[in-house]
């Protein structure tokens, strides 16, 4: 049997489709999915409903969707009779030109576009569908990634193509191929993209093809060349637009030698006599010999010229650079960083250089820390493109009229860093003449299978260099396995009996659910951190129970491959409390030692969680800094992380680290989901933007951070109070909490049993809402973030 899933829709046609499907005796069900269709949690909750069948099909587009005659009954058959986890089908398409055969491209390693198009049916083996959403989305929370990581968890050899047209699409999308192109770079995708770039930044490092950041530096000597640049423009038969491409290079102004080599490759419209008609000795013009010579041929023939310069820049024969400083600034940027490779933007135009949709194109979704992966992806990279001609000329060129730039630029960025230039430099002019203008299906079909085919010919190259040993034999160093700190506990429990009585009672102690954000336990060995004074006078007399010499024999230091030692907690509110105390005694401030508190993130088990109590929000030794931790699991927002990042709303970010305001949670909080290492700088932007209190050297935060395989997750809570009003009354008013990270992320400790048992949600919400800034305060720090 079947089950059928697809999303939501008032219209006829899906209501239709439906109740057409629920009259096959083949379909056990019909659901229609309500809200965020591609998101982790709608396929999570597809796979688990169903398991109860064989397979399962997904409609993506159930409005546009007609099914063939007999076609239930086909797939039915094709599942009795092949081994595979997905299959997808041709089908037909109506246009207003009636309907046409709509042939798709077989999937294969290198098919990681996010774009990929499968058609709107797809047929899963039910077991193999629920054990991709496991592996792909048990950690996420993705709102659009959810079918697309999926897919990717997928073996591709078990994602069956079959050439048959089973059904038909209405086509709603009658823009040109040469407009749909640039739909991931559109500012208005850009949640979505960077949803896609974190799901496919994961399945790298699942299958080991994963690079870190490039760091090698390009080696050149300008002197050996007999200019520093070369503008490069292939060109067969542009008779219309050679020459303002060619006098759009001899009016750059630059502080060093350049020349045009124009690779002309056997023009018969005229273009070579254009060519001709120019004196300027800067002009090359070069006619190869051979005739079989594509874009990237000509590229080849260009930079193993002897005139070629030290730099090869692009500029095809249609387009214009946007002004005289373009070469200028690319070779400031190759002499600044040292990188392989140049990338500027550019903006589309007409001839008379008005805009086009979508306008600038500046690949903004590529960093530093993750574009070299995140181009596994992409189907382009940018223009203009310049090289160092002499990495280049030991990597050749494919010798093809297609994907030849993008070829060499994910060549390169596995070994090199590639600048980027994210302001215009470029004009690429539309016209009917272009020659990606409006390619049928079948030539769509043939790019996109040769770009896939790059992609799987890289990924091959990518997964050697990460194995054992690289590409050049040399032995790579594998990382530390994480530390246990379970068996470490356990160990200091063996030895220390008075912590492992407090240990044991932890067993016991009381914990209730005031609402779906807030719990309350009952620990009363916790009133000496909550009632403990911290006042300068109240520090100053008492020993530091983190230095070394104060510590109790009983209590082992544990190395963590940081600068902080873990410690067991004496007095646990959590299951395995340890505290990470600092080498040296430095007050508690979080900038300074942020770095170190990610990277003992990822010494340790993704079991555990750590966080940071402020001086004046929780921290019992602000005069020493230190951060504790524990096991996963018992403080609610960490818990019940899906719901709360998935109803987050997105305030900034890059592809890979992003920062979004908790909206649904008991009181203010920011989280930031980042690649591993990566959350620094929007770490730093927020700590900047939020107020410093009177007379203290840092803004009031609690800090809670957990992880997974390759993401961490760190949480803000912005405090304006030390404690609540409630802390210090008296009568039937006083509670006796002192909120610090725990309290903050929905787990309120009460040292009192009358505050236990007495406590409401109102009150427990009230609290937090009390000690942490306000609506308007929150607005202030969003705005600053923005500007």
């Amino acid at each position: 049997m079947i089950s059928c899933f697809m999303p939501y829709s008032s219209d006829a046609k899906t209501k239709a489709l439906a109740q057409a499907l629920e009259q096959n005796e083949l379909i056990s069900s019909v659901q229609l999915v309500n809200d965020n269709f591609y998101s982790s949690e709608s396929f999570m909750t597809m796979a688990e409903k169903a398991l109860d069948d064989d397979y399962i099909m997904i409609i993506t587009r159930p409005d546009k969707v007609v099914l063939g005659d007999g076609m239930i009954d086909r797939v039915a058959n094709l599942c009795m009779s092949l081994d595979f986890s997905m299959l997808y089908t041709d089908h037909f398409l109506r246009t207003d030109d009636g309907l046409k055969q709509h042939p798709l491209i077989d999937y294969q390693e290198g098919s990681l576009r996010d774009d990929f198009d499968f058609g709107s049916v797809l047929i899963f083996y039910s077991v193999d569908f629920y054990e991709a959403t496991q592996k792909a989305l048990k950690d996420t929370s993705f709102k659009y990634a959810g079918w697309y990581a999926t897919r990717l968890a997928i073996p591709y050899t078990k994602i069956l193509h079959l050439n048959e047209c089973l059904y038909t699409e209405d086509e709603t999308d009658k823009r040109t191929s040469g407009e749909k192109q640039f739909d991931y770079v559109n500012p208005r995708n850009r949640d979505v993209q960077i949803e896609m770039e974190i799901a496919c930044t994961d399945y790298l490092k699942s299958i080991n093809a994963y690079l870190p950041p490039r760091t090698d530096n390009a080696e050149v000597c300008e002197d050996d060349f007999p200019v520093v640049a070369s503008v490069i423009i292939p060109v067969k038969n542009r008779v219309k637009t050679i020459k303002d491409a060619i006098n759009s290079v001899l009016t750059q102004e630059c502080d060093f030698k350049f020349n045009i080599l124009i690779v002309d490759n056997l023009s018969d419209d005229g273009t070579t006599e254009a060519i001709d008609s120019f004196s300027d000795e800067r002009v090359v013009h070069i006619i190869p010999e051979r005739d079989d010579l594509g874009i990237g041929g000509c590229w080849n023939r260009a930079i193993n010229d002897e005139r070629c310069g030290c730099y090869a820049v692009q500029l095809d024969s249609d387009d214009l650079y946007s002004d005289n400083s373009t070469l200028q600034r690319i070779v400031n940027k190759f002499r600044e960083e040292q990188c392989a490779m140049v990338i500027g933007s550019y903006r589309m135009c007409n001839f008379q250089l008005e805009t086009l949709p979508p306008g600038v194109i500046d690949h903004k979704e590529w960093t530093d820390e993750n574009g070299h992966n995140n181009a596994l992806r992409i189907n382009g990279l940018g223009a203009p493109r310049a090289f160092v001609t002499s990495i280049v000329r030991n990597t050749p060129f494919p010798n093809t009229s297609y994907g030849e730039d993008y070829a060499m630029g994910i060549t390169l960025s596995r070994d090199y860093r590639i600048g980027r230039i994210f302001d215009v430099l470029y004009l690429c002019r539309r016209w009917d003449g272009n020659s990606d203008a409006n390619l049928s299906i079948e030539k769509q079909n043939k790019n996109n299978t040769y770009k896939d085919k790059l992609r799987t010919i890289e990924l091959c190259a990518r997964k050697l260099m990460c194995s054992e040993f690289n590409l050049y034999g040399e032995e790579l160093v594998r990382e530390a396995e994480p530390i246990d700190l379970t068996e470490k506990f356990i160990n200091q429990t063996e030895c220390w009996d008075d912590f492992k009585k407090r240990v044991a009672e932890l067993d016991n102690v009381m914990i209730k659910p005031l609402d779906e954000n807030i719990s309350v336990q009952f620990n009363p060995a916790r009133i000496v951190s909550t009632g403990a004074k911290i006042d300068k006078k109240a520090i100053a007399d008492r020993p530091c129970f983190l230095c070394d010499e104060n510590r109790p024999a009983e209590q082992i230091s544990f190395e963590t491959g940081t600068d902080f030692n873990a410690l067991v907690n004496p007095f646990p509110i959590l299951k395995n409390h340890f505290t990470f105390s600092f080498c040296e005694h430095k007050p508690q401030q979080i900038l300074d030692h942020y770095a170190q508190f990610t990277q003992l993130l990822w010494s340790i088990s993704p079991d555990y969680f750590i966080f940071y109590n402020g001086p004046l929000c929780g921290a019992s030794a602000p005069d020493h800094a230190h951060f504790q931790g524990g096991l996963r699991g018992s403080v609610p927002i960490e818990k019940n992380w899906y719901r709360h990042i998935h109803n987050a709303k997105f305030i900034k970010g890059t592809f890979s680290s992003c920062l979004y305001q908790i909206t649904d949670f008991a009181c203010p909080a920011f989280a930031i989901e980042a690649s591993k290492g990566t959350s620094f700088y929007l770490f730093e932007e927020l700590y900047s933007a939020l107020p410093l209190p009177e007379g203290q050297t840092e803004p009031a935060v609690n800090v809670m951070a957990w992880r997974n395989e390759s993401h961490e997750i760190i949480i803000v809570f912005p405090r304006k109070k030390h404690r609540p009003e409630c802390y210090s009354a008296t009568g039937e008013k006083k509670r006796l909490v002192s909120p610090g990270t725990i309290d903050m992320g929905g787990l309120i400790i009460t040292p009192r049993q009358e505050d236990f048992h007495g406590l409401t949600a109102d009150e427990a919400n009230g609290i937090l809402k009390e000690v942490s800034l306000s609506e308007e305060e929150i607005k202030k720090v969003i705005n600053e973030l923005n500007k």
